[in-house]
């Protein structure tokens, strides 16, 4: 199990992300879509340039980000500083936290205005597809990472299973934005331990009671712990945010733009 891994915490995780998201839309453009590939560029494109500053934001962070867990871990910061577990029980509950903490970071993300104002542009694309999965504002990247240092300070996780939870979630995370509507029997049996991609669609209905459920990202037991899961056929699910519900309102300047701007719907 070590070996295995080691390997999969050598991944580059936007590498991984960015061969995910190709293979995917890919897919999904020659198999499901309704539109054209050419119809559907602008969007894809204006997705692609808010990640490249997402990217550019995490690359800044992640010296910062590598030098406060390193000085957590000579503190013998956390949960697993303090007692001894065996390796691949480490990653298990490393897997776990990570993940709880993250269900409470997107949590937050919903109820708190200021962070909303940044997390809205990821809930404002009206026609969802894999490329959504880029939609986040660059801001956003100091959040992600701030959670990231929780988790790592509560359980006193190494870096490595940062990663190795982005690997093991990132296929899901791109599979969550899809424009594919999986098979009933996939939510009846998978659907009862991870968050499906048909869950997460919900989600991302323009009905607030709907956009303010399904938080979790990898694993769903969350969201029916505190009271936040929600199920509705895929069909009935019309994406986006009413504010955003404009041609000009979805280009990749505006958006940049729109955590700094009072949006009206």
């Amino acid at each position: 199990m070590e070996k295995i891994y080691e390997y999969i915490t050598t991944i580059k995780p936007d590498i991984f992300l960015a061969v995910m998201l190709t293979l995917l839309f890919s897919v999904e453009q020659i198999f499901f879509s309704t539109k054209s590939f050419l119809k559907r560029s602008p969007h894809l494109i204006g997705n692609i340039f808010l990640q490249i500053g997402y990217i550019i934001m995490n690359f800044g962070l992640a010296t910062f980000v590598i030098k406060v867990l390193d000085w957590a871990a000579n503190e013998h910061i956390g949960l697993f500083n303090w007692i001894s577990v065996p390796f691949y029980l480490q990653v298990i509950a490393g897997l776990v936290w990570i993940d709880l903490v993250n269900y409470w970071a997107h949590r937050l993300n919903h109820t708190w205005a200021l962070l909303w104002r940044f997390h809205r542009v990821h809930h404002s694309d009206t026609t969802m597809d894999s490329s959504t999965t880029y939609r986040f504002h660059p801001l956003e990247a100091l959040g992600d990472n701030l959670a990231a240092i929780v988790a790592a300070f509560m359980f006193g996780l190494d870096g490595t299973v940062l990663i190795f939870w982005l690997i093991v979630y990132m296929p899901l995370l791109v599979l969550h934005h899809t424009d594919v509507i999986m098979p009933k029997w996939f939510d009846k049996t998978f659907g009862r331990v991870i968050v499906s991609p048909n869950l997460h669609k919900i989600h991302h209905h323009q009905q607030q009671v709907f956009t303010d459920s399904n938080y979790g990202l990898l694993l769903i037991f969350w969201d029916k712990l505190f009271n936040t899961y929600k199920e509705l056929p895929v069909e009935e699910i019309k994406y986006g945010l009413e504010e955003f519900d404009n041609p000009e309102r979805q280009t990749f300047w505006y958006l940049l733009k729109s955590p700094f701007i009072n949006v009206k719907k």
